[in-house]
């Protein structure tokens, strides 16, 4: 459903506020230049790495990238907003967007399965040349994660974190045991958590004081920090109003309904967007590319470990070549040229953090295999023994190379990520979590 900010029903002040925030948020000031270029420099990976490993991936795969791809063209930021069953979500999104979007009652699982709504606002004159000129939110409403029955909205909802690049997990008190559990559960996805404290209305302050000091207990500090905690009040209660009459008429009670109280909310999200939305949706498209390197490359080993055949064949080869050598200089040849061979197929295109190391080695073994190919009986035994020993070294050891370079080389999304997390200002919240995800 989409949702345009420039042609709402009912204008009201909350609303313009929101717009006007929305546009500062759109228009990047001279330090997100570098924000920019990640943005550029992630759009440029995932195209040269699709290009090159078009025949590794599958369809599912590909058209990841694919919609990766599409999400920085637009520069679209997902913010997927969580909680149990009548917390106050979808009520928290009419509030945001100044209008009713979905549903809402007092009924449990109102809302079935997901809904999305977007924010679009066109850029009048971009930049020439900037790769991203504005950012267009797209908000998810889920449905309660402790739905009766709701196994597999609870599986749809997990599958939404995923995609999402910022997380609203909305409560209205006390925090329960289940929904420490989710936010847990949610932080597997590596994904930023904003704490919506909705309902705040139902509280007096000293209740509203006395849980915000419990949401910042130690135990909590390890899911949520303080600074990503939000008072909310999306949809409040009636209250008691007395209207006065000039004509003299008896003066009576009438029930009033404020408006939302949301500023708070909306104020956080596009300051965050701001500063930090490119970085922080550079950084969650790398991370899904990531997942992407991971499980190719891990098909790569799979198949160079099990292909004990091509192995078997090269080690043949080349013992049955240097049997046959008249010279041992033409062993050392034979021995470098076989082992090169075994190491470029192990390799292929994945990237290796240790190929200088390689390189030494196999030179190494082809030394010693020369110096063991004189014409002793023995030393031919032993030279046969050194090249199944040196192809196994060779092969383990580049294995092992490879697993732990997923990631990294010209093409791995992880060096990116770590360069945007290293440029980040100290105190972000991309900062605060990556920090608390190395501790962890």
């Amino acid at each position: 459903m989409w949702c345009n900010f420039f042609t709402p029903q009912k204008i009201d002040p909350l609303y313009n506020i929101c717009v006007v925030l929305t546009l500062i948020a759109l228009f990047p000031d001279k330090t997100d230049i570098n924000k920019t270029s990640y943005i550029s420099l992630a759009h440029e990976l995932l195209v040269k790495y699709r290009d090159l490993f078009q025949s590794e991936l599958t369809d599912r795969e590909a058209a990841e990238i694919d919609f990766l791809k599409e999400k920085l063209d637009q520069c679209t930021i997902a913010i997927a907003v969580f909680g149990m069953v009548s917390k106050g979500k979808t009520s928290l999104l009419n509030a945001l967007f100044g209008q009713k979007l979905g549903e809402t009652g007092a009924i449990h699982g109102v809302t079935k399965g997901t809904s999305i709504y977007e924010w679009k606002i066109p850029m009048d004159n971009p930049a020439d040349g900037e790769q991203c000129h504005k950012l267009e939110l797209q908000l998810i409403d889920t449905q309660g994660l402790d739905e009766v029955g709701g196994e597999i909205g609870g599986a749809t909802a997990l599958e939404t974190a995923k995609r999402a690049d910022l997380i609203l997990f909305v409560i209205a008190g006390d925090m329960t045991r289940l929904e420490q559990e989710a936010i847990a559960q949610l932080q597997s996805f590596y994904k930023p958590i904003l704490l919506v404290f909705n309902k705040a209305d139902l509280y007096p302050e000293s209740d509203r004081h006395a849980i915000y000091l419990a949401l910042q207990n130690e135990e909590m500090r390890k899911l949520i920090s303080p600074q990503e905690i939000v008072y909310t009040v999306a949809d409040p209660l009636p209250v008691k109003v007395r209207l006065q009459y000039s004509d003299g008429r008896e003066s009576q009670e009438i029930l009033e309904k404020p408006q939302p109280d949301v500023y708070a909310l909306k104020s956080r999200i596009l300051s965050l967007l701001n500063t930090e939305g490119k970085s922080l949706l550079s950084v969650n498209v790398l991370r899904a590319l990531l997942e992407i390197q991971d499980v190719v490359t891990q098909r790569h080993l799979q198949k160079v470990q099990s292909s004990t055949a091509i192995t078997a064949l090269i080690f043949s080869i080349e013992s049955l070549s240097l049997l046959i050598s008249p010279h041992l200089w033409l062993d050392g040849i034979i021995s470098g040229t076989y082992q090169s061979i075994l190491a470029l197929w192990l390799i292929g295109k994945y990237p290796s953090q240790k190929k200088y190391l390689w390189l030494l080695l196999i030179v190494a073994i082809a030394s010693l295999s020369g110096e063991l190919g004189n014409n002793s009986e023995v030393m031919h035994y032993l030279q046969i023994l050194w090249t199944g020993l040196s192809i196994s070294l060779l092969s383990q050891g580049i294995v092992d190379d490879l697993k732990r370079s997923r990631g990294y080389g010209k093409l791995g999304a992880k060096k990116l990520m770590e360069l945007i997390f290293q440029s980040v200002p100290a105190n972000s919240i991309l900062w605060r979590f990556h920090n608390h995800s190395d501790q962890d």
